[in-house]
């Protein structure tokens, strides 16, 4: 991920175009370290992490194009830019074949330079946020599958999975806690996009001009180079899944564009961000259904139209009560991963409290509540009753229900 500094490593063995670049990127907020040799460029990279490499072509000694191989060893993720004073087909062909980002020709224009770059400096960066993300959705999501062998749940399951082979628009609808990212998720590692990103996305409390700029792009924050344009979210999940949560607390205008974006597939200009063609597959979630949204009016009736066909309501944890067993153990099991002598499970009058009670927080409540008794129990013991706390064992009981 972004750590802020944007650190370059400049190479020439021309000693006045060394120094002018130095200080022309120092001056735009770069860190620069410099090199006057491809040999002294190579030890340098063995030694330093950068994000962007600048160098000549040709030098006395190692060249810029063996620079450029021995980076795409030591450092295969940095972006590397050729200079070269006579640029021919041959040049360019085998520079970008062997992995450049670009080539500059000199004599050089320094905006020019500064503008190609800021691109490449982008271009590690979005890819190092992709890399990111995939490994972080993976190890948490991909192998996991849905708890429950309740009827209520195999219904879900079995529309979701009919729903994941195509690329229409889901719109997943139930209550907080309920699992509604988890199936979002569900959906996108069963589909044929499971290769792409999962990116998910909070409406819920964002302003408008916030929310638009992080999902359609934006300038660079503050620290970065004025004027440097950002990737939205959008991007990132280009040939994968937006995820959208809570759509229904979003706003109209926002609501609009992600409209024109679904019927056109292309994300607009935006803030130095040019036009560009998108495939992206839209899961959203809401509380209530469509009909039932607080500002019917903010939503737009061709986005409303989109999602009535691919919408799946989640049922909260009360209505498949069965699964609590099965959920309770799972919960348990994921604490249990990183002890030396695991917690052993449920005593029966534990279990006694815990099926019956209706769980208002859904599987979320459920979650956090394994996992803070958990950590505070002893290694090898069991979870009993006198372990819940009271809120839960003297809970009102539902009509029909023998006291606890």
């Amino acid at each position: 991920m972004n750590t802020g500094r944007k650190r370059i490593l400049v190479v020439d063995d021309e000693p006045q175009i060394l120094d002018l670049l130095s200080t022309v990127f120092r001056e735009n907020g770069w860190e620069v370290t410099g090199a006057g040799s491809g040999a002294d460029g190579i030890e340098k990279l063995e030694k330093g992490k950068f994000d962007v490499i600048l160098t000549d072509l040709v030098m006395s000694g190692e060249s810029g194009i063996e620079l450029l191989r021995a980076s795409k060893e030591i450092h295969p993720d940095v972006e590397v830019i050729l200079m070269t004073g006579n640029a021919t087909a041959d040049t360019a062909i085998e520079a970008m074949r062997t992995g450049a980002f670009h080539y500059l020709v000199k004599p050089l224009k320094i905006q020019e330079v500064l503008n190609l770059v800021e691109k490449a400096y982008l271009q590690r960066h979005l890819l190092r946020e992709n890399q990111f993300l995939k490994s972080e959705v993976r190890a948490e999501y991909q192998a996991q599958s849905v708890v429950g062998d309740s009827g209520v749940i195999a219904r879900v399951v079995a529309s979701l999975q009919g729903i994941a082979g195509t690329g229409d628009p889901v719109m997943l609808v139930g209550e907080r806690g309920s699992g509604r990212g988890f199936f979002a998720r569900f959906v996108h590692f069963t589909s044929p996009r499971a290769t792409g990103l999962f990116v998910p996305v909070y409406c819920s409390g964002v302003p408008e001009e916030k929310a638009a700029a992080d999902l359609f792009g934006r300038l660079s924050a503050s620290g970065d180079r004025p004027n440097a344009p950002r990737p939205g979210k959008i991007e990132l999940a280009n040939h994968g899944t937006l995820y959208l949560a809570d759509i229904g607390e979003t706003h109209s205008g926002l609501l609009e564009r992600l409209a024109d974006f679904l019927e056109s597939r292309t994300r607009p200009a935006a803030a130095g961000i040019s036009e560009a063609s998108l495939d992206i597959r839209l899961i959203v979630s809401a509380t209530v259904p469509l009909d039932a949204f607080p500002d019917r009016d903010a939503l737009p009736p061709r986005l409303a139209r989109m999602l009535e066909t691919g919408t799946v309501r989640i049922p909260p944890l009360r209505e498949r009560s069965e699964d609590v067993p099965l959920l309770l153990h799972h919960f348990l099991e994921e604490a249990n991963r990183d002890r030396k002598k695991p917690l052993k499970g449920f005593t029966p009058a534990a279990l006694s409290i815990l099926e019956p009670y209706e769980w208002p927080g859904n599987v979320r409540e459920l979650s956090n509540f394994v996992r803070t008794i958990a950590s505070r129990k002893k290694q090898g013991t069991m979870i009993d009753a006198s372990d819940i706390p009271p809120e839960i064992t003297y809970r009102k009981p539902r009509k029909n229900e023998p006291p606890a």
